[in-house]
């Protein structure tokens, strides 16, 4: 018996929507939510090495290498692009306004990321021991995280 697979657009085993949905828990596990749009190519039976595929991220497209499934169905994914952490962005707010002003503030940002790119904004509150609050930017001014403080939200 002849079988022809003439018109199928991927092999069997290798679904490509089922990658495109694993893509945001493998990419960020505790905010998937703000992976969207993931865009992988067909994913042909030729080699069985990873492959280029694009996300938002917190709005921007970035560009990832993912893996292709292993046996229970997981992927790898990496990106050359840096994601900065709104956690990571208070804490540092914390200590220059601590070593500023003496006083021991909390920090709260957000969203939880955004992709290291120039002009990127977080939304900062810092609360005073004593409940007062204050609205700050912070403002990275560079692909590696680094951040500038501004007044306001």
């Amino acid at each position: 018996m002849l079988a022809s697979a003439c018109g199928v657009s991927e092999p069997a085993g290798i679904d490509v929507e089922a990658v495109e949905r694993a893509v945001p828990l493998a990419l960020l596990p505790d905010h998937p939510d703000l992976v969207t749009g993931v865009s992988c190519p067909e994913l042909g039976s030729d080699g069985l090495g990873p492959v280029s595929c694009t996300a938002a991220v917190a709005g921007l497209a970035i560009p990832l290498i993912v893996s292709r499934p292993d046996a229970v169905g997981r992927v790898k994914v990496e990106s050359p692009v840096e994601l900065v952490m709104a956690v990571e962005v208070a804490l540092l707010t914390e200590e220059r306004l601590n070593n500023d002003l003496g006083v021991d503030n909390e920090v709260a940002c957000e969203p939880a990321i955004r992709v290291s790119r120039a002009g990127q904004r977080f939304a900062c509150t810092a609360t005073e021991p004593n409940g007062r609050t204050h609205a700050l930017t912070a403002v990275l001014i560079d692909g590696a995280g680094s951040f500038r403080l501004e007044p306001g939200g």
